[in-house]
């Protein structure tokens, strides 16, 4: 095992703020420590991906800010840093992070198709979502929510979390910058025109704003006719801090197929498989885009998580 720490890409959209406080682990593989991604599920200390992990003295952030354990809620797509013992399914969390992908108005609601929109993006939900203060028969256009959950392959917003805020007046959404125009000084999120001719821009790389970069753009008013005038446009590092051989087990969705043997999760994470890697609830023909799975392995030197076991993760209703 080596003791130096690389960084990776892991892109699962909305968690950048992780970057931020992680730290390298020691141990690795599949037992030892490990990185497990997923939504809360529980709570005893909280259960992830099935992992029992006792958070008694874990360090968390909720946002990018310190948190307490009792902050955490049921849905929250957190990503647990830890020691794990494969055969009884428990860990010891050192770290824990949580960050939402979106918080803004709703802009509609289709509650016979599981579906509703916000800040111009398109929440998909099913059975599994956490609903907090609002269920999706009674949303309503107007209703400020928080949104936690991963992108899938056509960059819609796959919901664990939807809880419904009061008294939010700033919003904020994390995506993909597309459509970019110097000269108008505009971009696209999904369908939505992004304006930051007045926006402070923060992070970016040297030669500013370009098509394909992550960022979270916040602004003090209510987007019209898809278009978001912004406050601030923050360019996100989605790297961490990881062991080479580290394990890791990643929920979410494929996004995208690069190869025979290579995917992209949740917008950006890459997986790679061979011959050696055990698929279950399917085989490697099942790895369409948007299957949504859980995919166990390690990180290679350039932070490609080579996969040693996919499960493939029975859809929930809508």
């Amino acid at each position: 095992m080596k003791n130096h720490c690389t960084k990776a890409i892991y892109g699962l959209a909305g968690l950048l703020s992780v970057a931020a406080f992680w730290a390298c682990g020691s141990g690795g593989g599949i037992s030892g420590t490990k990185l497990v991604a997923g939504p809360i599920a529980e709570f005893g200390s909280i259960v992830v991906n099935g992992v029992d992990f006792d958070t008694t003295n874990a360090v968390v952030t909720i946002e990018g800010d310190p948190a307490q354990v009792s902050e955490l809620r049921l849905g929250m797509y957190v990503f647990v840093l830890g020691d794990v013992d494969a055969a009884t399914m428990t860990g010891n969390a050192e770290r824990v992070a949580s960050d939402h992908l979106l918080e803004g108005p709703v802009d509609g609601v289709d509650p016979a198709g599981g579906t509703f929109a916000a800040l111009s993006q398109l929440v998909i939900t099913d059975a599994a979502t956490v609903f907090d203060q609002t269920t999706l028969a009674t949303l309503a256009p107007g209703d400020v929510v928080e949104v936690f959950g991963v992108l899938d392959a056509d960059a819609n917003v796959r919901a664990t979390r939807v809880q419904k805020k009061d008294g939010v007046i700033d919003f904020e959404l994390t995506g993909t910058v597309t459509a970019l125009d110097t000269v108008a000084e505009t971009f696209q999120i999904g369908i939505l025109t992004v304006d930051f001719s007045s926006a402070l821009i923060e992070n970016a790389p040297p030669g500013g704003l370009a098509d394909g970069l992550l960022v979270e753009v916040e602004t003090d008013q209510t987007p019209i006719n898809d278009l978001m005038v912004a406050t601030s446009i923050d360019v996100l590092d989605p790297a961490f801090m990881f062991e080479v051989d580290e394990g890791a087990e990643i929920q979410g969705f494929v996004s995208a197929i690069v190869s025979a043997t290579e995917f992209v999760m949740n917008a950006s994470q890459r997986v790679q498989t061979n011959a050696n890697t055990r698929f279950e609830n399917g085989d490697a023909s099942d790895l369409v885009l948007n299957a949504q799975i859980e995919a166990d392995g390690v990180f290679d030197a350039q932070g490609i998580l080579v996969a040693e076991e996919i499960e493939f993760v029975p859809a929930a209703a809508p």
